[in-house]
């Protein structure tokens, strides 16, 4: 794999303090334990148990140290039925130009509206020195799917920072032993009466297709041939299957038998049999993930990571005021005690006074931080109303791509800065959009607008009929401060 020169090795991120990985795809609930080690995450526990039985609270407690440095990673298993998989080859280029690259082919390839769906990618390791490209898993689930997986692991006490197909472990993994992936390997997920398929395509050590298919049942493997059939004349008419394609079934002993004599009668050759990992390897190969970067490979919603670090931030802030007024009653007490005590001697009263006078600066200075802390606390409900008011009011033809807190230039509050793209055709639209953000009230009469001074919307044409656009909307100083 050709790479740029770099003048020193990159660090390698920190690995977090634990992870926790979750698998409630297969009908019960698998849970494990990572702590961090030397080099490598180790299990040092494993649950299975039903459906609906809580996580173990003792793993999922979050502190302080979760908002500034790496602590605990969950890591949860979507079902792979639930994932589209596409595959691209792309020309070479730094991890940064990787995401805008993938974003351009999405239109094309997204089996599902973009408005409806979550979207990710994962780079597939280099098994050839000489590939020019650069192979990318694409993955699409629906958004509705995708709230409602995440919104039953909440109700175990569960709240996912990644969710992942966990087949996809195994893609990667492909082939054992270090020789170069070939052929089809098919990953069987018996869940019955269905049986849901993935099969992985690799052509001379480069992955180049991912299908899923799910059976009615065991026995119609019909289903599953025809299938195969379908693809194999597909990639050699598209010219990503070069060659006579190699049959592999990742399956164990007991499973494979009763298909085997099947698919041996239909592709006319011997199909290799390769054991399935242990399912504590999976879960290992998921833990060592946690050291990458938390948004690549990862189908969780970006609004729902943002509610769920919120929702930390708001509990240790509650936790911070609780201690405060702890403290403020403490204070308080130990003042009207010094103060019985000075009533006898002049002497003594006037040295207990100044001690006196110099809590009271201690008292006033906690109640300055407490007002800090509790206007910090309402600020985040005034960005909760800029991000209700952008949602609610933004019509379904205009996309919104970013919005970004800024200080104005004038410190007369702060900037929202929205940013999206529009059809040209659909530009009134945008412009309807603005009006209806400059009219946002925060209270019931519409006396109070939220925004001060809403812009018209700025386009500039792009490729393809559409225009990018953004709008710049000036928040009311005096609704922050509230």
């Amino acid at each position: 794999m050709a790479t740029e020169p770099t003048s020193k090795p990159l660090k390698p991120p920190a690995l977090p303090d634990a992870c926790n990985v979750i698998d409630c795809s297969t009908g019960r609930q698998q849970f494990w334990r990572f702590a961090k080690g030397k080099r490598r995450m180790k299990l040092v526990d494993v649950h299975d148990t039903l459906m609906d039985q809580p996580v173990p609270a003792k793993h999922l407690d979050r502190d302080t140290s979760q908002m500034w440095r790496p602590h605990c990673q969950n890591d949860a298993w979507l079902p792979a039925e639930q994932v589209f998989f596409r595959v691209l080859q792309l020309p070479m280029c730094n991890e940064a130009e990787l995401p805008g690259m993938v974003e351009l082919q999405l239109d094309k390839i997204s089996p599902l509206p973009l408005a409806q769906a979550v979207w990710t990618f994962e780079r597939v390791p280099v098994h050839r020195p000489d590939q020019e490209q650069q192979t990318v898993v694409v993955m699409v689930a629906e958004r509705s799917v995708v709230e409602r997986y995440a919104g039953e692991l909440e109700q175990v006490g569960y709240r996912p920072d990644r969710l992942e197909p966990a087949v996809l472990h195994q893609v990667m993994a492909t082939p054992q032993g270090g020789e170069l992936p070939d052929g089809a390997w098919i990953y069987p997920r018996f869940a019955d009466p269905q049986v849901h398929c993935t099969v992985a395509w690799w052509d001379e050590g480069v992955l180049q297709n991912i299908t899923q298919l799910s059976l009615s049942s065991r026995e119609h493997l019909n289903e599953l041939t025809s299938n195969l059939t379908a693809t194999t004349w597909a990639g050699e008419l598209e010219g990503w299957l070069t060659g006579e394609t190699d049959w592999h079934l990742v399956a164990s002993n007991e499973d494979a038998e009763e298909w085997l004599s099947v698919l041996n009668d239909w592709a006319g050759k011997g199909v290799q049999v390769e054991e399935p990992p242990d399912p504590n390897a999976l879960a290992a190969a998921a833990a060592a993930r946690a050291e990458r970067p938390i948004t690549q490979g990862n189908l969780l919603p970006i609004d729902r990571q943002a509610r769920y670090h919120r929702d930390d931030v708001d509990r240790v802030w509650g936790n911070v005021l609780i201690w405060t007024g702890m403290l403020y009653v403490v204070f308080l007490s130990v003042y009207f005690v010094m103060k019985t005590r000075v009533a006898g001697e002049e002497q003594a009263a006037f040295s207990e006074n100044q001690k006196a006078i110099k809590l009271k600066k201690e008292l006033k200075g906690l109640g300055v931080q407490r007002r800090l802390l509790e206007e910090q606390r309402e600020l985040r409900w005034t960005a909760l109303n800029v991000f209700k008011s952008v949602a609610e009011h933004i019509p379904e033809e205009v996309t919104l791509d970013s919005l970004v807190f800024s200080e104005s230039r004038n410190n007369q509050g702060n900037n929202i800065t929205l940013r999206g793209r529009v059809s040209q055709e659909d530009s009134q639209k945008l412009q309807d959009y603005s009006e209806a953000l400059a009219k946002v009230a925060v209270d019931e009469q519409g006396a109070q607008p939220l925004f001060s001074q809403v812009q018209p919307p700025n386009m500039d044409a792009r490729a393809g009929g559409y225009l990018d656009w953004y709008i710049i909307c000036l928040l009311r100083r005096e609704e922050a401060g509230k």
